[in-house]
């Protein structure tokens, strides 16, 4: 089942899919928010001052997995998604629990298999759910606002069956519902 399957499978939310923030419209007044599911080496100074923008001036980002892996050649993209990838450890289990009862609430604890990302994270950030690596509690869903702007970012999506996960959909219809002003 492709990402884009997924996504189309969260209720209330159409999607129009770009490959590469190169490609996205000059204008996304009509966006009310960006899923970034990718890993890319390099992003130009005008699509980074566009996402900039976007985000800044209300706009929501749902990051997944391996976005925040992305574009390492400068801080500007970490500070937009308020995390910075450092490393990851093998396809592994790991339990993924809520340490937070506002936004997640009702959600449970849930066993997921995926490369679990540690990231060096930006003041700010609010921890929704954690696991557990190398006896370290590690960040798993977070959110941050971002000038007017709010962004989530989930680590697991490097797997199929995490992304077929019905508890982590959820985490990804929250966050979208967060980050869209839904909720």
């Amino acid at each position: 089942m492709t990402f884009h399957r997924i996504l189309a499978q969260l209720d209330d939310f159409s999607f129009a899919h770009v490959s590469s923030l190169e490609n996205l419209p000059r204008d996304l007044n009509s966006y009310a928010a960006l899923v970034l599911h990718y890993h890319h080496k390099s992003i130009s100074i005008a699509a980074l001052a566009r996402l900039d923008t976007f985000v800044k001036s209300r706009g929501g980002i749902l990051a997944i997995h391996a976005a925040t892996a992305s574009f390492k050649e400068g801080l500007a993209y970490f500070e937009i998604l308020g995390g910075r990838f450092t490393g990851h450890g093998p396809v592994e289990q790991f339990e993924v629990r809520r340490v937070r009862d506002d936004l997640f609430s009702g959600l449970d604890e849930f066993v997921v298999r995926d490369e679990l990302y540690i990231h060096e994270l930006q003041p700010g950030i609010e921890v929704h759910f954690t696991a557990t690596h190398a006896d370290r509690v590690v960040p798993v869903v977070w959110i941050y606002r971002y000038g007017a702007g709010k962004v989530c970012y989930a680590v697991s999506g490097h797997t199929t069956a995490s992304m077929r996960n019905r508890r982590y959909q959820r985490i990804l219809q929250r966050g979208l519902e967060w980050i869209t002003e839904r909720i």
